[in-house]
């Protein structure tokens, strides 16, 4: 028997839109433009010629044909999962693979996995960075752990902690007993700043520190820039300069008994924050691995 069905695109819409009730949500969870879904799901009405939902602003709700087809179509993706997951085996259920940072990966996570796999030793985490955020459309990737803005509440992100920035430069082989230094005292240093690969992003500047700080004498001194903080790393271990280096590399095992923090505020970055991609949201060792890292 032939099946008549609909474009796949648009059952995928309209199932997610029902069962969150919010095309915003939808669309976070299917990785594209509540534009597009709005227009997949008006694809489908047409198709069908029935309205299945009643909107109201930005609020949805679920018209009476909408609710009589909404629990086959929800109970036809889950059996399409189920399917496709059997195809993976045992092995790749147990499998997580996540794309975050490469600063995060190194200096945040990679300290903690021993903690990870103590506690789940049965589960096999696979890391990829890349300071781009990936298509969690597909199943090459069940997470990301970005870096930005704070989401809206609604969106269902998991919020691990905001980001800030600490002037530092390298520890006097001389005195290890320094714990901080006047900017004042560096003149014959220069300042090092990192370019951020994603340009969408305000990077911390020594610019907007020497105004936070309220102290004098930025353009007296000699900069550097580099494109990458392994660069700017190197620069500081040798001694050419002060870097503005994020909390979670200061209070790093590799860094923290190497540097010394310099007088001054800190500046304020934005949040790593989780999330899961749709096809992973019910897989239970995703489930796990999210609660362990906002443990």
């Amino acid at each position: 028997m032939t099946r008549r069905l609909p474009p796949l695109n648009a059952i995928r819409a309209f199932e997610a839109a029902a069962r969150l009730l919010s095309i915003s949500n939808a669309a976070e969870e299917l990785s594209v433009t509540p534009t597009a879904i709005s227009h997949q799901i008006k694809q489908l009405e047409d198709l069908l010629g029935i309205k299945l939902f009643e909107r109201s602003g930005r609020n949805i709700t679920l018209t009476r044909q909408g609710e009589r087809i909404f629990p086959g179509v929800t109970q036809g993706m889950d059996s399409l999962a189920g399917a496709f997951e059997e195809t993976y085996g045992k092995v790749d259920l147990n499998t997580i693979t996540i794309s975050t940072t490469r600063e995060f990966a190194r200096y945040w996570l990679q300290p903690r996995l021993g903690d990870f796999y103590e506690q789940f030793p049965s589960l096999v985490l696979n890391v990829f960075t890349s300071e781009s955020c990936v298509d969690l459309s597909g199943r090459e990737v069940d997470l990301a752990v970005r870096y930005g803005p704070v989401p809206a509440e609604d969106s269902g992100d998991v919020v691990l902690f905001q980001e800030h920035y600490i002037p530092v430069i390298r520890k006097s082989p001389v005195d290890s007993k320094d714990k901080t230094v006047d900017i004042a005292d560096l003149e014959t240093k220069r300042l090092i700043d990192v370019r951020w690969e994603n340009a969408t992003l305000a990077a911390p500047s020594w610019k907007t520190w020497f105004e936070q700080s309220g102290k004098e004498g930025f353009h007296h001194f000699k900069r550097m820039n580099f494109d990458s903080y392994h660069l700017a790393f190197d620069a500081l271990k040798r001694g050419y300069g002060a870097a503005l280096l994020s909390q979670t590399i200061v209070n790093s095992d590799e860094f923290s008994s190497e540097l010394v923090r310099i007088e001054g505020p800190q500046l304020s970055g934005y949040s790593y924050r989780v999330v899961v991609a749709p096809a992973s949201q019910r897989k239970k060792n995703v489930r796990l691995f999210v609660d362990w890292l906002s443990g």
